[in-house]
């Protein structure tokens, strides 16, 4: 719950959000084009996955979550999650790589879900457009103008109380609650070289700037939370990183790290072939970030 010398009371349930995040492997990049080639592909398509993975999601009952890698979002995580009791916002790459790999049926995205009952959406940004930073290669004069923040959505909300004071006598505190949220889920450049850190750092950067600019827009006097989760493709040694921490006023730290004193070993552990990202990657690169004014009960 908060620490903050500025925030609420700590006595309702709106003092704690849950929050999970899992990129969900894209049906388009799952198969033997994209080097997924250890498995039979019948047992990664997105057919064989949805009843499971959706199941999982909504077993864990958070009140928010953020994925990336999203393909299906309006046929398969939409409606679930509706039924769920969640609303949700979404950004589709238009560039997405999932296009050539799926004859263009199919793009990927991020998505935030969020539980209706706990949380109401009062703002959003879709901050940089990542195709235009490689329009730079064409056209010089794009040179320092285009703002690439990776596949981010950057959400504010209000936190609700709980059901039972909608009505009644607490009503009145109800209407006038100004406790609220910034959250942000993103998914970075994935290329592990020196040109992809670079790339990492500046979109998480121009991220950051955004959330600063929606935190600042709010306009509650308290002090407000910001949640950033997402697959950054980056170590935790990574400058990419050290932005994210720092990018706000108070700066943020990672969730792992609190509890476990160590960020884990790997979040992600594929083997791919071919000449799709070939190789075997085991690492850690998908983050929860929180404020260091709250703290964190439990993973």
């Amino acid at each position: 719950p908060p620490r903050h010398d500025d925030a609420r009371a700590m006595s309702r349930s709106t003092d704690t959000l849950s929050v999970i995040q899992y990129n969900v492997l894209a049906d388009a990049l799952s198969g033997p084009d994209a080097g997924f080639t250890s498995m039979p592909p019948c047992d990664l398509a997105f057919g064989a996955r949805r009843a499971k993975l959706l199941g999982k999601i909504i077993a864990e009952d958070a009140d928010v979550v953020c994925l990336q890698e999203v393909d299906h979002y309006h046929d398969a995580f939409k409606p679930a999650m509706d039924a769920a009791g969640y609303d949700g916002i979404y950004r589709e790459d238009e560039w997405s790589p999932c296009r050539k790999l799926s004859g263009g049926m199919l793009r990927d995205g991020v998505a935030i879900f969020y539980k209706r009952e706990k949380l109401q959406l009062c703002g959003m940004d879709l901050p940089g457009v990542p195709r235009r930073s490689k329009d730079v290669d064409d056209d010089k004069s794009l040179l320092g103008k285009c703002i690439d923040a990776g596949k981010c959505i950057v959400a504010r909300f209000r936190v609700l109380p709980p059901r039972e004071e909608t009505h009644g006598p607490r009503w009145e505190e109800y209407q006038n609650s100004t406790l609220e949220v910034v959250v942000a889920t993103v998914h970075l450049d994935s290329k592990k070289d020196e040109e992809g850190a670079k790339k990492r750092r500046n979109q998480a950067f121009h991220m950051m700037q955004a959330v600063e600019k929606m935190r600042s827009n709010s306009p509650t006097n308290f002090f407000l939370p910001v949640i950033v989760a997402g697959d950054f493709n980056a170590v935790p040694s990574e400058p990419a990183v050290d932005r994210v921490r720092n990018g706000v006023a108070g700066g943020l730290r990672s969730a792992y790290e609190e509890i476990n004193g160590i960020h884990p070993a790997f979040t992600t552990w594929k083997i791919r072939s071919g000449n799709y990202k070939k190789g075997e990657a085991k690492m850690c690169i998908d983050y929860i970030f929180v404020p260091r004014e709250c703290g964190i009960l439990s993973m």
